[in-house]
């Protein structure tokens, strides 16, 4: 069957500690998408998870007293709940400890080795435990992981190598064919000169390991956790267990990913499909890092502590909270994150620009025109350049977010909120309700923001799933935001409290 479906998928989360908003950040852009492209119509599926295997888990489950399944099993309801309270609308979650990974991995990596992909060979390296990756000595900073700041390994070892080496080339030639497989520029750039340089054979086993899957024809090492880790985007969707079902999804539209992993999404992973003859993704996008006080959050300890999303929901909502991650930072870059600047454009662009433009349009429907949304009956030119506004804002959004310019995106979508709001001062609807002779202006006045408001919900209702939802119940539609631009006319608008409650300092 045709691929039908746009797949979208955050990378799986490694389980030795809780989420922080560095996670928080790549999923709920990845949310944003989905939902994006499910408003544009679209069959979509969203996937994330948990990466369960590994020196990393297995040390996390130790240091707690517990095996490495009991800890997953124990911390993976957490990791849900999060991406719960923050309205995650993900298809699907995907656990690298269930029997539909391990089963169709032991499949792909013996497929592999019958194609003569992988062989076994001596290995000595310095291995990062945080990074669960070899790193050469010119990736050391003063003799750390340049990532973590913490000291790695010396493993010595006999592994099983797959021929990286092989498709130096062949990867070459698909960067230049497809300049939009990964993104943005910088990274393709970086990962080129590091393609230009040739491809060393990668070590996909390990012997001093015991939590992972087992390598299937030899049962005395386990698969690297990278390698059989990539491989849950295939096997979520029906690789080696549901044909027509794998063939609708794969490729996957974006692999959304921190840049730090890039290498093994967008060199190691395509090199496995290419060997394995599946077809590629269609993008890898790296974006930057979510910083504080110019270091990258993480749980690394550097000068920094991690940020529970609870906390800031507590504080934000949820839409809040989400609105801030997709519009703060241009997406792509990295960004530095403060309290101050989250509490700033709260209250400036959700409390006071968009808060204040619905309460005080419906508030003046329902003061003159009983609650019902009127027929527009005098439409002049400041009117028809706000309805201008909206369709090319609209128009533009769409394009920037197909292009993955999700903070651009909400920058165009922002023009019709500041537009309407210019056009309320400009037009004084509340004076010119006081002559009679003008009710059909203020009509049309009244009309014109409402419509700009429905159409305001529903573009934003990928950010902020909850609060554009009761707008558009406000508004008197029924139903989920929708693009269709239902008729507003007749409506019975319904005030309430605050959409988005000022916060004091």
């Amino acid at each position: 069957m045709p691929k039908d479906t746009w797949y979208i998928t955050t990378p799986i989360y490694y389980v030795n500690d809780l989420p922080h908003i560095g996670h928080a950040y790549t999923t709920v852009i990845a949310d944003f998408l989905a939902r994006w492209h499910r408003l544009r119509g679209r069959n979509v599926h969203f996937l994330t998870g948990t990466d369960e295997h590994g020196a990393k888990v297995a040390r996390a489950a130790e240091e707690r007293g517990k095996t490495p399944q009991e800890w997953c099993d124990e911390i993976v309801p957490r990791w849900m709940q999060v991406w719960e309270r923050l309205e995650i609308s993900n298809d699907d979650f995907i656990r690298t400890t269930e029997a539909r990974h391990e089963r169709p991995v032991a499949t792909f990596m013996t497929h592999l080795y019958e194609r003569d992909e992988i062989y076994r060979a001596p290995y000595e390296g310095l291995y990062c435990v945080r990074c669960e990756e070899y790193k050469s000595a010119s990736d050391l900073v003063d003799g750390n992981c340049p990532v973590h700041g913490s000291p790695v390994e010396s493993l010595k070892e006999d592994n099983w190598f797959f021929r990286l080496s092989s498709y130096t080339q062949p990867l070459i030639d698909h960067y230049e064919a497809n300049p939009g497989f990964v993104r943005p520029e910088r990274a393709r750039n970086e990962l080129m000169g590091k393609l230009r340089l040739g491809l060393d054979d990668l070590a996909i086993s390990r012997a001093s390991i015991t939590w992972g899957i087992p390598i299937p024809w030899d049962s005395d090492q386990v698969i690297y956790v990278w390698i059989e880790a990539l491989q849950n985007y295939i096997t979520a969707v029906g690789y080696d267990t549901d044909a027509d079902r794998f063939d609708r999804v794969w490729p996957a539209d974006v692999h959304l990913i921190g840049k730090e992993i890039v290498w093994h999404h967008a060199v190691v992973w395509p090199a496995m499909l290419m060997a394995a003859g599946i077809p590629l993704p269609e993008t890898v996008f790296a974006h930057g890092w979510l910083l504080a006080g110019g270091e990258k959050i993480s749980k690394s300890g550097r000068g920094i502590t991690q940020i529970s999303p609870h906390e800031l929901v507590d504080t934000f909502g949820v839409d809040g909270y989400r609105f801030h991650f997709l519009r703060a930072t241009p997406f792509g870059d990295d960004g530095n994150f403060s309290i101050e600047d989250m509490e700033s454009r709260y209250n400036a662009e959700l409390a006071n620009d968009l808060g204040n433009l619905a309460s005080r349009t419906i508030a003046m429907i329902e003061r003159y025109f009983d609650g019902t949304v009127p027929e527009p009956q005098v439409i002049e030119a400041p009117e028809h350049a706000l309805r201008s506004t909206v369709a090319e804002a609209a128009e533009a959004a769409d394009g920037l977010v197909s292009d993955f310019k999700v903070t651009e995106a909400l920058a165009q979508i922002w023009e019709i909120v500041r537009h309407a709001n210019r056009y309320l001062v400009e037009r004084e609807p509340w004076k010119l309700a006081r002559d009679e002779t003008n009710r059909p202006t203020v009509a049309g006045v009244l009309h014109t923001v409402a419509v700009a408001l429905t159409v305001t919900a529903a573009l934003l209702s990928p950010a902020m799933p909850v609060a554009m939802a009761e707008l558009w119940s406000r508004l008197g539609l029924a139903g989920a935001p929708t693009l269709d631009r239902p008729d507003v006319t007749g409506r019975r608008v319904r005030s309430g409290d605050a959409l988005f409650p000022r916060l004091e300092t």
